[in-house]
């Protein structure tokens, strides 16, 4: 339908803005991590979700491409809807959200207003093998959410800290919590020793 929107931010207000493109000024809901990240008179893309119920049509934007295909996977579980899944999006950024999935950490997932532990471990039940293996609509795979950037040396780095005996779970929090796009794997893994040596 409609898969991105270039403009102009006119408005910015609680859990949605304006975006004026082309004579039109389009009411967008959005992540409060989102609307944060915004300033009136700014030039923005955001790439877009339409939620279709019975009576509202709603359209909700994000900056990156991952940030939507990660709303499209939560709200695939049943019982996430668009409030639910901007919720857990104003808290935790996509990456975090991923590997807080493939990790089974359903109390990061909890922080979230009106996620509680039954939903938080049924969207780990619904979305762990999708996020290891699927493709979600498109160009992102979910693994590519947690490893965008440098991939490479956050798999060496991962890979490194396997081999010295730290498990899945550990090395990828390390890994995801330290790593910048611009460093190499030798600086994740130093790092991510001191954390985990804390």
């Amino acid at each position: 339908m409609i898969a991105y929107i270039k403009g102009e931010v006119a408005h910015v207000g609680e859990g949605a803005l304006i975006l004026e493109a082309g004579a039109m000024g389009y009411h967008v809901q959005a992540s409060t991590s989102t609307l944060s990240r915004l300033a009136l008179g700014q030039e923005i893309q955001l790439h877009t979700a339409l939620q279709i119920k019975e009576n509202d049509i709603s359209l909700i934007g994000f900056l990156t491409a991952e940030d939507v295909q990660m709303f499209h996977l939560l709200t695939s579980v049943s019982g996430v809807g668009a409030k639910v899944a901007l919720a857990i999006q104003s808290t935790l950024d996509a990456s975090r959200i991923a590997l807080a999935i493939l990790t089974e950490e359903a109390d990061e997932l909890v922080r979230a207003p009106g996620v509680g532990k039954k939903l938080a471990n049924r969207i780990i039940l619904e979305l762990k093998d999708k996020m290891k293996s699927a493709e979600i609509s498109g160009e992102v795979a979910p693994q590519q959410i947690i490893s965008a950037g440098n991939a490479g040396a956050k798999q060496e780095a991962t890979d490194a800290l396997l081999s010295l005996g730290y498990s899945r779970s550990e090395a990828l929090r390390a890994v995801m919590e330290i790593a910048l796009t611009d460093m190499s794997a030798e600086q994740i893994i130093r790092q991510a020793l001191k954390r985990l040596n804390k």
